[in-house]
């Protein structure tokens, strides 16, 4: 078989063949195969970080926090990815890294699971995924138990609090069967957390029609959003509520936040990538808020201050 024909005949008949395009590749007829690793550069990315530090934060300064919509970006760029993964749009946040959505996740399903102290994965999982199951042993809290991929539905009993693996391997692109996984787990009576971290824009991720409980990914492989990218995480049913809220303060004052709104540790970062949607608040006339002291730009909804009456758009 002449394969450089073969090749040359599937591109020509690839659907996605035009995104290439879209994309700032190198122009000496490189084949890229490592957006496994690092997506490639999306052309429109310069012009929109040019903007973000030129305009939003060089003249937006304090104000695009909420004109730009910098505080509400983990959920605005969750709802993008939502449909990409097969979940609800309520259910999905992207905040920190895939280490650290794996450690709270891990320590959360653990919590939702009293008596159980097992976590299942398997000795080729990511490393990254295994470094955080022994983080949260080294503190007494879960007891790794790692075993062959052929074996891990015999080893589920009713010691194990949480099934922790990566939908796509790494290394040989072996994926499981996410919907069969689940199930034997779940009736198990244990929790799922799935790594989509190799999956998640390259392959058909369903997860509520899987009925997975959890998830992490990041946005630096197939999601190209560039070195240091932040990860998402997903909760089942995380909308008002929902599964990951027992335990989900993380500091004073964010026990009243919603599901999966309570899990980011960190401050948002800053960046959209093309296409994201801009916030369309409304402007109060300029009035003063004697808690902030920056104009009020809130909408319709109350942020509950009775010194103020406009929305709550700012952190803390």
């Amino acid at each position: 078989m002449d394969f450089a024909a073969e090749a040359a005949r599937l591109d020509a008949a690839d659907p996605l063949a035009r995104w290439r395009e879209e994309f700032a590749l190198p122009d000496n007829g490189l084949t890229y195969l490592d957006g496994n690793s690092l997506g490639a550069l999306p052309k429109r990315t310069k012009a929109r970080l040019e903007h973000i530090i030129g305009k939003e934060w060089g003249a937006g300064l304090i104000r695009s926090w909420n004109d730009a919509g910098w505080i509400t970006m983990p959920a605005t760029v969750g709802a993008k990815i939502a449909p990409l993964i097969g979940a609800q749009r309520q259910e999905v946040i992207v905040c920190d890294s895939v280490s650290v959505n794996l450690f709270k996740l891990i320590a959360a399903a653990l919590a939702m699971r009293p008596g159980r102290k097992v976590v299942l994965s398997e000795p080729g999982n990511f490393p990254t995924d295994l470094y955080m199951i022994e983080g949260v042993a080294a503190m007494g809290l879960a007891e790794p138990r790692l075993v062959a991929a052929q074996q891990i539905e015999a080893a589920l009993d009713d010691q194990v609090a949480l099934l922790a693996l990566t939908h796509v391997h790494y290394k040989t692109g072996a994926m499981h069967d996410m919907a069969r996984l689940t199930r034997a787990a779940q009736d198990a009576g244990a929790l799922v957390l799935w790594d989509l971290s190799h999956s998640a824009g390259a392959v058909p991720v369903r997860l509520n029609d899987c009925g997975a409980d959890l998830a992490v990914g990041c946005g630096y492989k197939y999601l190209n959003g560039g070195p240091g990218a932040p990860a998402g995480g997903c909760g089942r049913g995380c909308a008002g509520g929902g599964r990951l809220s027992p335990g989900g303060a993380l500091g004073p004052g964010r026990s009243g936040l919603p599901g999966l709104r309570r899990r980011p540790s960190a401050t948002p970062r800053a960046r959209r990538r093309p296409g994201r949607d801009r916030p369309r608040g409304r402007r109060r006339g300029g009035r003063r808020c004697t808690r902030r002291r920056t104009a009020c730009r809130g909408g319709a909804s109350s942020c509950g201050r009775p010194a103020c009456g406009g929305a709550r758009r700012w952190p803390g």
